[in-house]
């Protein structure tokens, strides 16, 4: 009988025993879950693409900003707080198209005859939980506001930023129009007309 009353007391020991060993290993564990949550948005790669349209039917050509200056970032966990706030700087001697002649004519025939655009500058001016945003333009001695779309991808912590704008909003006409006459027949279709459409698609994509 004692060495039944003793197994007894012993299994009860066990069974009382065991749930507060769980519960010290399980409090860590949980703490570290909730660290790596946290997820704090830090300034990395910025590229700026872009995409201009040619011919009737609206050709593409691509280009890029091989530098861009960002000021005013603000790590935090807050994508709203890191990114609302930021300027930036793009000197239009950058301008990348993979062709050094184009590249030359743009910056020579459309920027450098503009006022005072050796570079373009802006800000973020908000950034909505919805997927849109607010930003502003200064290019031409004229500054625009512009909306925006936005998207994160969750896994690479890239965010791309999309807007679409129109140059003669900025008073552009006549740098245009001395773009197309130096591209003439690059801007020419098989239509025979000669077209250089204002509208500019512009995604910027930044490393957080």
């Amino acid at each position: 009988m004692k060495n039944l009353f003793v197994i007894i007391q012993l299994f009860f020991f066990v069974s009382c025993s065991a749930p507060v060993k769980s519960e010290s290993i399980n409090e860590p564990e949980e703490k570290q879950l909730t660290e790596k949550q946290d997820y704090v948005y830090t300034l990395g790669e910025v590229l700026i693409k872009w995409t201009a349209f040619k011919h009737t039917a609206k050709a593409q050509v691509g280009g890029a900003f091989k530098s861009a200056v960002v000021k005013g970032f603000t790590e935090s966990t807050n994508l709203n707080t890191a990114v609302s706030g930021v300027t930036f700087e793009i000197p239009v001697n950058s301008t990348s198209t993979n062709d050094t002649i184009r590249d030359y004519k743009i910056v020579n025939s459309f920027f450098k005859t503009m006022v005072n655009t050796d570079n373009i500058t802006g800000k973020i001016i908000s950034l909505d939980n919805n997927g849109t945003g607010l930003l502003a333009i200064n290019m031409n001695n004229v500054e625009v506001q512009k909306s925006f779309s936005w998207e994160m991808d969750q896994t690479t912590k890239e965010i791309y930023i999309k807007t679409a704008i129109d140059v003669l909003n900025w008073g552009a006409q006549s740098s245009l129009d001395a773009l197309n006459e130096v591209c003439l027949e690059q801007h020419t279709g098989p239509d025979g007309k000669n077209i250089l459409w204002p509208n500019v698609d512009i995604t910027i994509i930044v490393d957080l």
